[in-house]
């Protein structure tokens, strides 16, 4: 199997230290539009990749370097056995996974850097994965996201400004589905100074603590700000109270949005040849923003907060991108 992220041949490779490279990784977790990730929220990672770069030198006095040309046998060697816990001599599949997408998060990294020349995690055996999360909990590689913003439309009608919109949103702020689709132009909080601004988007829900208030990033507002001029325009919109629309009905409907974020999930495996994700709807959007909230250092609470769930078990069908098990607060 070739890497995903195998980089070309042209340039030459940068020597790069692994503790350094794991270090530059972690830096650019800090572009999170909720807050860098904490140190104390990087331990878990810190201590995995230490660990695979002590069983590639041999100890800790071996080859710094060693870990720019691993293997995918050396991939499959650690994470089946290395390291193990005193209370279980063979680590589970969730361990295993977990293992696993710390290297590929790194290298992936790694090969955008030309420190490697290529993802050696990616390059297992499909029988020798360990086992894909439930596909309910799916989420997108890094690599995918990154791919995936660079498909968002330009706002240049009134259908390409509302897809742009609502892709920033789900995003950014990981709505589901139907929270999307409730959302009116009332909801839309404003600043009071000039030019007024939008800054904060209020989600009204039935259940109990569904309903909430998000801020709104200035890459949010200028999306919500365009689909808002080319709303104006729309004269079936005018009076609706549903801030989303389509060309036939002033409310979106799933299909809508499962085929926008379908579409647009298409488009970017296409342009950046990675393999097609497991899940392609909203769904997938949403579980990346919560773990991706999570690897930001935000506490189990904090996530349950943001998304407008009541109980950490709302959690468990992501519990295999967990450093730690989700507690109750």
């Amino acid at each position: 199997m070739s890497s995903r992220s195998e980089a070309g041949t042209d340039t030459p490779l940068v020597a790069m230290r692994g503790d350094n490279a794991f270090d530059h990784w972690l830096l650019t977790c800090g572009h999170n539009p909720w807050e860098p990730l904490s140190p104390e929220a990087a331990k878990p990672y810190g201590f995995i990749w230490q660990s695979w770069l002590r069983f590639l030198a041999g100890g800790a006095d071996g080859d710094p370097y060693a870990w720019a040309s691993a293997s995918p046998v050396q991939v499959l060697q650690f994470i089946n056995h290395h390291p193990q816990s005193p209370k279980q001599p063979q680590p589970s599949d969730i361990t295993r996974r977990r293992y696993w997408r710390v290297l590929d998060r790194v290298y992936d990294h790694a090969v955008l850097h030309r420190w490697a020349a290529h993802n050696p995690a990616q390059g297992l055996e499909r029988q020798d994965m360990p086992p894909s999360e439930d596909p309910k909990g799916a989420i997108l590689s890094p690599r995918m996201w990154r791919a995936l913003q660079q498909q968002i439309p330009q706002p240049e009608d009134l259908i390409s400004a509302r897809d742009r919109a609502v892709l920033v949103l789900l995003m950014e702020l990981g709505l589901t589905p139907e929270e999307v689709r409730l959302l009116e132009v009332d909801n839309l909080q404003w600043s009071d100074e000039e030019p007024r601004e939008i800054v904060a988007l209020q989600i009204i829900g039935a259940r109990d603590r569904q309903t909430r208030t998000l801020p709104v990033s200035e890459k949010l507002h200028h999306a919500l700000r365009h689909w808002l001029q080319a709303r104006a325009a729309y004269h079936a919109m005018q009076g609706q109270p549903a801030l989303f629309c389509t060309r036939k009905a002033p409310q979106l409907s799933n299909h809508t949005l499962l085929h926008l974020v379908t579409k647009t999930l298409k488009q970017a495996v296409e342009a950046s040849k990675l393999p097609e994700p497991a899940r392609m709807g909203p769904q997938v959007l949403r579980n990346t923003v919560l773990v991706q909230w999570l690897e930001a250092g935000c506490s189990v609470q904090e996530v349950l907060d943001r998304s407008g769930m009541k109980n950490p078990n709302a959690l468990q069908h992501l519990r295999a991108y967990f450093t730690e098990e989700p507690q109750s607060a």
